[in-house]
C-alpha cells in the first residue's frame, strides 16, 4: 500500500516493522527450543515475501539460507504444515535462482524430496498458494536451471548437454495436464509450459535451430490475453511473461507494450515493488538488444522475484 499510494511515512512504519521482526525472528533462532519449529519457518516465510514485495530483496537471501539450515536439521517437525513451508520456500529460491548468477540453496535431492511429500491413486497434488504450475513442469524447471547452473563453462555446453537440453524441450513440447483444465488455469498452466521452454531456449540458444523462439513468445503472450489482467490469475504468469519479455526481438514493439501494461496494472493493484523492479529490469534488457551487448544468462544484476 505505500508503494502503490507513495507514501513515505507508511513505507517507513513498515520497514520499522520489518526490522522489528527480523529482530525477534534472530532471538527465536538463538533459542534452541524455537528455532526449528513451524512458527520459526513462517515467520522466515513471511519475511521472505514482505522483502521480496518490497521490492529490495536486501535479506531475501538471508531468509531463504536460514530456512535451509532450518530445514536441513535433524530435530525440526515432520508435519503437514510444515510441508507447505518447505515446498514454498523450494519455489522462492528456485524462482530467484532463475533470474540471477546464484544457484539455488536447495539440493535436487531437497527440492525432489519435497515434492514428493503428497501423493494419491490420481497422481501427486499441489497447491497453487505454494506454486502456481504443475508439479510436472515445475520438476522441469528445476532440471532447466540446474543444468545451467551446474555447467562450469555455461557458454560452451557439451555434445550431452545439448543431448539432454533437446530431450527436455521435447518433454515440454509433449506436456500435458493429468487432469481436465478449463478457463483461466488452463490458460495459465499453458503459459507456464510455453514460458520454461522460452526460458530454455533463451539459456541454451542452439535450441533455436529445432525451435522458434518467437513462436514460444507468442504462445505464452496468447494465454495471458485470455486471462483478466487485475486478477491472481493472471499475477500468476508473470514469470513466464517475464521470461518472453526478455525474449523478444527489438522490433517486437506490440508484444513490449502488452508486456509494460501487464506489469504496470500488476503494480498499480496489487502495490508490490517487485512488479515495478521486472519493469525497469526489461526496459534495460531490451535496450542492451537493441545495442547488441545482450548477454543470454539469466542474470539482470538485481533479483526478479515474480513468485
Amino acid at each position: 500500500m505505500a508503494a502503490r499510494n507513495s507514501d513515505q511515512a507508511l513505507e517507513q512504519k513498515s520497514l520499522y516493522l520489518r526490522v522489528r521482526a527480523t529482530h525477534f525472528l534472530r532471538e527465536r533462532l538463538n533459542d534452541p527450543s524455537m528455532a526449528t519449529d513451524q512458527a520459526t519457518l513462517a515467520s522466515i516465510l513471511m519475511l521472505a515475501q514482505v522483502d521480496m514485495c518490497s521490492g529490495d530483496c536486501i535479506e531475501f537471501e538471508t531468509h531463504l539460507k536460514a530456512a535451509v539450515a532450518i530445514l536441513r536439521g535433524r530435530h525440526n517437525e515432520q508435519s503437514v504444515n510444515r510441508y507447505y513451508f518447505e515446498q514454498r520456500l523450494v519455489w522462492l529460491d528456485l524462482i530467484s535462482s532463475t533470474s540471477s548468477a546464484r544457484a539455488p540453496n536447495f539440493t535436487v535431492k531437497e527440492i525432489n524430496m519435497a515434492l514428493h511429500r503428497h501423493s494419491n491413486a490420481d497422481g501427486r497434488e499441489w497447491s497453487y498458494d505454494v506454486f502456481p504450475c504443475p508439479i510436472d513442469l515445475f520438476e522441469m524447471l528445476v532440471d532447466v536451471t540446474m543444468l545451467y547452473k551446474s555447467h562450469p563453462n555455461r557458454d560452451d555446453p557439451t555434445e550431452k548437454e545439448l543431448e539432454h537440453v533437446d530431450y527436455m524441450m521435447g518433454r515440454l513440447r509433449k506436456w500435458e495436464s493429468r487432469r481436465t483444465l478449463s478457463g483461466s488455469r488452463k490458460h495459465m498452466v499453458e503459459g507456464w509450459r510455453f514460458g520454461i521452454m522460452v526460458y530454455l531456449a533463451q539459456l541454451f540458444p542452439t535450441t533455436s535451430k529445432t525451435v522458434q523462439r518467437s513462436h514460444l513468445t507468442s504462445q505464452v503472450l496468447h494465454h495471458a490475453k485470455l486471462i483478466h489482467p487485475v486478477s491472481s490469475w493472471s499475477y500468476s504468469l508473470l514469470w513466464p511473461i517475464f521470461q518472453a519479455g526478455v525474449a523478444l526481438d527489438s522490433g517486437q514493439l506490440l508484444e513490449k507494450d502488452c508486456i509494460r501494461s501487464r506489469l504496470k496494472q500488476a503494480y498499480e493493484a496489487v502495490g508490490c515493488s517487485h512488479f515495478r523492479n521486472a519493469a525497469d529490469t526489461l526496459e534495460l534488457v531490451w535496450e542492451k538488444r537493441t545495442n547488441g551487448d545482450l548477454a543470454a544468462n539469466g542474470s539482470y544484476g538485481r533479483t526478479i522475484m515474480l513468485a
